[in-house]
């Protein structure tokens, strides 16, 4: 069990760098999809980095919900446990 809380807490830190190179891939890509197109590098550059951070709200902020509800569920098992260890039901 504390391998899961690990790996939860693992992929919560990892979430902000995750969407940090999600976007500066999207900009990335803009500009390569523009200097291929032959249309403005700083227009391609910031249509994909729209798109970048449309895709890290979407994946990230996914992520970080997920990690959110694992977070009160861990409590709401830590304080089950706890009732139990008093003798309550």
């Amino acid at each position: 069990m504390n391998m899961h809380r690990m790996l939860a807490d693992l992929l919560s830190a990892i979430n902000a760098l995750l969407a940090v190179v999600i976007v500066l891939l999207g900009a990335a890509s803009g500009y390569q999809w523009a200097k291929s197109a032959g249309e403005n590098l700083t227009f391609g550059a910031g249509m994909g980095l729209v798109a970048g951070l449309v895709a890290a709200a979407i994946i990230c902020g996914l992520l970080a919900i997920a990690s959110l509800i694992e977070r009160h569920l861990r409590l709401i098992a830590d304080d089950v446990e706890e009732m139990r260890a008093r003798g309550q039901s």
